[in-house]
């Protein structure tokens, strides 16, 4: 049990597959679990077998015209450090955990836990991320905005494989948190594209990170409350941040 009452999952076998053929069929198989960084394992009341990806190269970083591809197992603390990396990702994802978690947590992970207060995830959506699955049916792409949206989107047999990224076009980021270091209660990304169409995401304000679409949809808002700020509180913060971020991408 951890001290939070909370069961932690038992593991019953190890492997370590060296190909991502041989990482889909282990996990094909019944009670089995993708682990990549380590920092977590989702709790279950059975054993179960973990398939640790290490191994099988999902872990680089390119630059692809005017997208950077992500790997699924490339760390928060890689993504930080990668030249093309755009500037306010960079420092969304240096801001994501303390140094010791960052070299550890993978990017795919931080994807798939959806945690509603994640300014990482926040800026990843206001760059047009989409998602790249792979799994016994083949390949497929949904954008981020979906699959937080509806986890349910993505099949239970398929395995994300790397994380695309817009690079061009103009960001911001703003957030209010209890100090400086903490996690932010609420954060704003706003980015401008090349196009001039203003992309506005919001972490703390829903059960995952969202896309709104103007400062209205900010005003209506229902966010939950928690100890660190109740619903209104999140509300206003909210509205507050965006009008700041979008007004300053020159919306």
């Amino acid at each position: 049990m951890r001290d939070d009452g909370e069961t932690m999952a038992t593991i019953s076998a190890y492997h370590r597959p060296a190909t991502l053929d041989e990482a889909l069929a282990l996990l094909a198989r019944p009670d089995t679990v993708p682990l990549a960084g380590g920092t977590s394992l989702n709790p279950t009341d059975s054993p179960v077998e973990v398939v640790d990806l290490q191994a099988v190269g999902l872990d680089g970083i390119g630059a692809e015209a005017d997208r950077l591809r992500i790997g699924a197992t490339a760390t928060l603390h890689a993504l930080a450090r990668h030249e093309a990396t755009p500037p306010v990702v960079r420092e969304a994802a240096r801001r994501e955990l303390p140094s010791t978690l960052r070299a550890m947590a993978t990017v795919g992970g931080t994807v798939l836990s959806a945690g509603w207060e994640s300014e990482l995830l926040a800026a990843l959506l206001a760059h047009d991320a989409v998602v790249h699955l792979t799994g016994p049916a083949g390949h497929e792409a949904i954008a981020l905005g979906e699959l937080e949206t509806d986890p349910a989107l993505r099949p239970a047999d398929a395995l994300v494989t790397s994380i695309e990224i817009a690079t061009t076009g103009t960001a911001v980021a703003a957030r209010v948190g209890r100090t400086p270091a903490d996690t932010p209660i609420v954060a704003a990304v706003a980015r401008r594209t090349p196009d001039g169409v203003v992309r506005l995401a919001l972490s703390g304000v829903a059960a995952a990170p969202v896309l709104v679409a103007d400062l209205d949809a900010v005003a209506a808002l229902d966010p939950p409350g928690d100890f660190r700020g109740s619903g209104e509180y999140r509300r206003a913060l909210a509205l507050t941040l965006a009008t700041r971020v979008v007004e300053e991408v020159g919306a």
